[in-house]
């Protein structure tokens, strides 16, 4: 990561993150990550009771993020709801 965009990125709002990520900035798609991965892991651990199975749940969401980030469309709801 850059120092000097380390700062802004960290700034930015979660709307701004992602409009970056749809347009390939994987420090983007890395800060939403960082601000949103305990909320995720807790969830999950609270669904599955597990907190192997949690990870893996946390980590198949963030994944898949990944890949419909690039092809959501505004319109048809929110990625972070």
């Amino acid at each position: 990561m850059k120092t000097s965009g380390t700062t802004s990125i960290n700034k930015d709002s979660d709307s701004a993150l992602v409009a970056a990520t749809k347009r390939g900035d994987t420090q983007a798609f890395e800060e939403l990550v960082l601000r949103h991965k305990q909320r995720v892991l807790a969830v999950a651990q609270r669904i599955t009771n597990n907190r192997e199975d949690a990870e893996d749940v946390a980590q198949e969401s963030f994944i898949k993020l990944s890949f419909i980030s690039k092809t959501f469309k505004k319109s048809r709801g929110s990625l972070l709801g």
